[in-house]
């Protein structure tokens, strides 16, 4: 194991999964060429490449600076290294709810009811309350990770309350 190890650099489940990986992409590789119009595909990567370079990334990079910023992360004391810093803890469920936005935002604002209900007899007016229910639960799970995580800093190593 070791002699692999030294060899390859990793262990060999790394490399199962690499393979697994490859063997993944390449499937789906050649079921987009198999497809009657695979150039469509490639012009769907393409612009989906172009808008996340040109739009997406900096408009979030953009966010997290203000973000940063509007949470004091941009003065850096002697103690900050005790502070947890809750930018991570309001990052994740902001773009987790971003992301179920982007994925059904016709349906959560309304957009696309009449074909909805034509494809599906469903009404929609169930998308917006469960988005913002989804927002809710994600927001409060990561609420309580960050009290518990604050909790767990003012303990010390010892397991006691570290004097203030």
């Amino acid at each position: 194991m070791n002699r692999f190890k030294k060899l390859y650099g990793a262990s060999p489940l790394h490399l199962l999964a690499v393979i697994a990986s490859f063997a993944l992409v390449g499937y789906g590789f050649f079921m987009i060429f198999k497809s009657p119009a695979p150039e469509s595909t490639l012009i769907f990567f393409v612009a989906a490449i172009f808008a996340h370079d040109m739009i997406a990334f900096p408009l979030y990079s953009g966010l997290n600076r203000v973000a940063g910023r509007s949470l004091g992360r941009g003065s850096r004391g002697p103690d900050d290294d005790q502070r947890v810093p809750a930018i991570n803890y309001l990052r994740v469920p902001f773009i987790l709810s971003a992301f179920c936005l982007l994925l059904f935002f016709p349906l959560i604002l309304g957009l696309s009811a009449d074909r909805y209900a034509a494809s599906t007899g469903q009404d929609i007016d169930v998308f917006l309350g469960r988005w913002l229910g989804i927002c809710a639960v994600l927001f409060l799970g990561s609420a309580i990770a960050y009290a518990l995580r604050l909790r767990r800093t003012a303990h010390g190593p010892g397991g006691e309350a570290d004097e203030i």
